[in-house]
Parts: structure tokens; C-alpha cells; sequence
């Protein structure tokens, strides 16, 4: 199973609606309300590990100087 970027339902990728390939990966989408969505702003939806608030990082530290 594999999550939908774009609704976040759980899909089996053999039968899903349809796939893009975005930055490396292949995403699947369940529906062509969700195609319609991500083909319209793939960046939003092919990154969903970059919506995560700015400067909350957890415990991961950058090095300074």
C-alpha cells in the first residue's frame, strides 16, 4: 500500500488511478480529482516532507562556523 500525496488514502500501486514521477519518485494518485491537483502543483504534493512548519527540525542540530 502507498499514500496518495494529495488526499492521503491508502492505495494499492497495481490498481491505482494513476502515477507521476516527480523528483526521483513515483507517486500514485486513486482518483483524477487528485491527478487534476497535483499535475497543477506538483512541488506541494511530490514533497510532502517539506511541509513540516520552518525551524521545528526535532533534535537535529546544524553545525556552526
Amino acid at each position: 500500500m502507498v499514500k496518495d500525496p494529495v488526499c492521503g488514502m491508502m492505495i494499492d500501486p497495481d490498481t491505482a488511478f494513476a502515477t507521476r514521477e516527480h523528483a526521483g519518485s513515483t507517486l500514485y494518485l486513486h482518483a483524477q480529482e487528485c491527478v487534476d491537483k497535483f499535475d497543477a502543483d506538483p512541488h506541494q504534493y511530490g514533497h510532502p516532507e517539506d511541509h513540516e512548519p520552518h525551524g521545528s527540525h526535532g533534535s537535529h542540530e546544524h553545525p556552526t562556523g
